[in-house]
Parts: C-alpha cells; structure tokens; sequence
C-alpha cells in the first residue's frame, strides 16, 4: 500500500510538472519530484533489483518512513493558500540583455578573485560565482542575437565541464531552470518535452554508467581535457547504449549506477539504524546549532559548522569517511537524529510550509512588481531543490543569496536603470 503510494505520487507530480512547464514557473512540482525520486523511488528500485543492496533497514521500515516524510513535505508546500497565478512574463530585451550581461561579468570577476582572495572570503564570492545562472536566464529574453550566442556558449561551457570533471549536479540543475524559462518565453510542444526528457534520461543512464571507471582514470593523476575527451571516447560506445536498455535490470550496470547515484535513501537508513541505537537523539539542539551557524558569519562565530563535515556524518551513520570524502545526511536525515520519526514528519511539514511561504512572499513583494526577478528563484532556492543538501546548507544558502539579491537590487539595478533611461532619452532626441 505505501509503495503504492509513493508510486502514484511521483507520477503525479512528474506529469504536473511537465503539463505545467512553459505555462508556470513549477518550483514546487520540481522540488517535490525531485525528494520522491531520490528518497523513494530511488530507494525502492535499489531493494528491488539488487539483493545485496546498501541499505541499512528493512524495506517496509525505510519505505514507509520516507514516503509519509515525503507526504507531510508536500501538504506543508501546499498549504500555503496563495498559489502562484499564471506567469505572463514581460520583459523588455534591453533590459534583459543588460541585467543578463551585467550578472556574466560580475561572476567572470568572481572566478578570477577566487585565486586572489583569502580563503576566509571565497564562500561568499562563490554567489557571485554563480550569478552566471540568473544571467543567462536574463538572455533568454533579450532579442539580441549576440546574446544568443552568448547563451549558446555558456551553456556548451557549462556541459564540458560538468561532463569531463564527471560532476554533473550543477549542470543537470542548469538545464532543468533553462528548459522552464526557455519555455515560458516560447512555445514548446508537450511531444518536445518529454522527447527531451527521454534522452536526458539515456543520457544519464549511459554516462553513470562509464563514470566510476572513468573517474578512476581521471581522478587519480593531472589529465588534461584533451586525455579526458579521449577516455571518455574509448569508455562510450555502441555497447554502452545498447546496455541502457537490457531488460535484466539485475545485470544493467548502467541502471544500477543510476539507481545507485540517486538513493539518497542509502544515508538517511543509515542514520535511521545508527540513531539512537548507538548515538542519541539531539532533541533539537543540532537543529538549533543548524540555524545559529547559518544566520552568523563565520568572523563573528569562527567555530560555526562547515558544510557535509565528514566527522559528523561518521557520527550520526556509523559508516567511516575519510577527510576527502563529503556527504551530507539529507534533510530527512537531520531532521531524524533531532526529533525522530514522529517529529520528522511534523518537521518536514514545517520545512515545507516555510519555504513555500518564503517563495510566495518573494513572488509577491518582487516578482509580481518587476517580472525579471523571476531570474532569482533558481539563484535563491537552487540548494532547496537538491534533497541530498542537509538543512544547513539549505538555509546557509538561503540567508546568503537573499544578502546577494539584495545588494544587487541596491546597486545595480538602479545603474541598470539608469543607464537604459539615458540611452532611451539620447534617441528619442
């Protein structure tokens, strides 16, 4: 019955989002989709087609706690009464193309400042890193030819990279933010969708399974991108294709490593049979150190927490990672070792009703006044998407990118503004 549900659910939601891309802005559907896949879907394909699978309780237990999880998540998102009305984006190019460009160089002067600045000072820079996501948003509106090309170029930058480092989070986040402004600005078939869809899926299936041998050629010794291009090469072929779609999921390499890289459901079992049978619960105060760590600054708190700390993941799993190694618990995760399977669920409901109240009043106060802010959300809640981020990184994030988004709107949007309405005086004269 609850594997019935968590099915049901995720196809659900997975058909809203798709029904609702190009017609809304689905954060919510997307978010959602993404914590049943990772939490249960994921999970259950791993009991399921392998019998020697990692996790750490029983089938029933595991599934059952992570799909009411799940379930109180999404009534918490939904019980906001004010949902987001149909998004009619109007946008004037120039100041698209302004915004778009402005973003870029702010975050190629942040890549560049890296190397030169204390170490103390690169958590922050890193947002304005990223700022190169809500810039190329900005251009998809911009009728400009030259920022097409712009775009084209970021975007073939963003997939090298992601591809030949064999670290492709960022980019899969990227292109699913790209595809939802790409088709509110123009029309995309429902037939288009999902062909996209399937051959990201190929895509993906294929390439995890090639990776762990290919970052074991890669990862061990300096290549340079030419050795990573002819590696990858030699690892995909003809057979790795036609292995994605062997139908004896036991034996499918390519399934498995997917299935594998997805379950988040592996860490949060195991901080389920970890605590508290040997460590006990926090009762809140971690949560409480969560929050204190992420609203303080590090030079006003120097021993504040550090993000997917390994000494604190051995503690709560019991399973040994070296100081090379970063992992993350999970939000559900976190939210266990605090308060337990009751008070999950009544926290993930809280969690839930928190953001969407927070996204809503972001809607409301910005992006319903000035359309381009919509930019802002993926920049804003890009660490509330991935349901493998603990709750630390989730609000650390947070805090920080509205510090960014409000600095920007201080000081550049008024040169922004400025410099269009001068150019718009030159030629009406």
């Amino acid at each position: 019955m609850t594997e019935a549900l968590l099915i049901i659910l995720f196809f659900f939601f997975l058909y809203r989002l798709i029904k609702n891309i190009g017609k809304s802005f689905p954060l919510f559907d997307l978010v959602i989709v993404l914590y049943l896949l990772q939490y249960g879907i994921a999970p259950l394909l791993e009991y399921n087609i392998d019998p020697l699978n990692s996790m750490s309780i029983s089938k029933e237990e595991y599934i059952s706690f992570a799909t009411f999880s799940c379930l109180a998540f999404i009534i918490g998102l939904f019980s906001v009464k004010n949902k987001f009305k149909k998004l009619e984006i109007t946008v004037s190019s120039e100041l698209a193309s302004n915004l778009g460009r402005a973003f870029l160089l702010i975050a190629l002067f942040g890549n560049l400042a890296v190397f030169f600045l204390p170490y103390s000072l690169r958590a922050i820079l890193t947002f304005f890193v990223i700022l190169k996501s809500p810039g190329v948003f900005c251009l998809i509106y911009s009728d400009k030819k030259l920022d097409k090309i712009i775009i084209a170029l970021i975007f073939l930058q963003t997939a090298i990279s992601s591809i030949l480092n064999a670290m492709l989070i960022e980019f899969i986040v990227f292109t699913v933010f790209f595809a939802m402004f790409y088709s509110l600005r123009y029309e995309v078939s429902t037939k288009l969708k999902y062909t996209i869809i399937a051959i990201g899926i190929l895509f993906l299936s294929v390439y995890q399974g090639v990776k762990q041998e290919y970052r074991e050629n890669t990862w061990e010794e300096e290549i340079g991108w030419q050795g990573k291009v002819a590696i990858l090469t030699d690892l995909i072929s003809i057979d790795s294709f036609t292995a994605a779609f062997d139908s004896d999921l036991d034996n499918n390499e390519s399934i498995v490593q997917t299935v594998h890289r997805l379950n988040q459901g592996w860490q949060t079992s195991m901080v389920v049979n970890h605590v508290p049978k040997y460590v006990d619960f926090e009762n809140g105060s971690a949560l409480k150190d969560d929050i204190l760590s992420s609203i303080m600054p590090r030079f006003l708190m120097p021993n504040k927490r550090v993000v997917n700390d390994y000494e604190r993941y051995n503690h709560y799993t019991g399973y040994i990672l070296n100081d090379q190694t970063s992992m993350s618990v999970g939000v559900i995760g976190d939210f266990y070792l605090n308060f337990g399977f009751n008070g999950t669920l009544v926290s993930m409901f809280v969690f839930g009703f928190f953001m969407a109240k927070v996204c809503l009043w972001f809607y409301k106060k910005y992006i319903v006044k000035n359309p381009i802010d919509l930019v802002w959300l993926p920049f804003i809640f890009s660490y509330f998407i991935r349901p493998g981020n603990e709750f630390y990184m989730v609000l650390n994030h947070l805090i920080k990118a509205f510090i960014i988004f409000f600095l920007v709107r201080k000081f550049l949007y008024p040169y922004i503004y400025k410099r269009l309405a001068l150019k718009s005086s030159r030629l009406a004269s």
